[in-house]
């Protein structure tokens, strides 16, 4: 099987999320620390701030990645962290990389 090929199966199985950040996350660097993660995991979408004080991220990639992405963010901002609501998206949205919305 070629390289194309796994990339191409890799996706299909791809998921979207809309995940909302609730509590200290604006002001201490969470989008910024998010964009930094979701790259690592091969994420793609985007986060940006909620006029009402939230954090709102869009990503799309494998179940597992967006999990760990989560988890990565709760081991992070801990208790600043207060709630953590996850909407899976349909269909998938096609993102190319992971960004910082202004």
């Amino acid at each position: 099987m070629s390289i194309e090929s796994n990339q191409e199966r890799c996706c299909v199985s791809d998921i979207t999320e809309r995940i909302l950040f609730s509590g200290k996350v604006q002001g201490v660097g969470f989008r910024w620390t998010t964009e930094r993660i979701a790259a690592r995991l091969f994420l793609r979408g985007f986060v940006c701030n909620l006029p009402d004080g939230r954090v709102e991220t869009v990503v799309a990639g494998s179940a597992v990645s967006i999990q760990q992405l989560v988890e990565k963010l709760q081991e992070r901002f801990g208790l600043g962290l207060t709630d953590v609501q996850r909407q899976t998206l349909e269909p998938a949205h096609e993102f190319t990389e992971f960004v910082i919305r202004r």
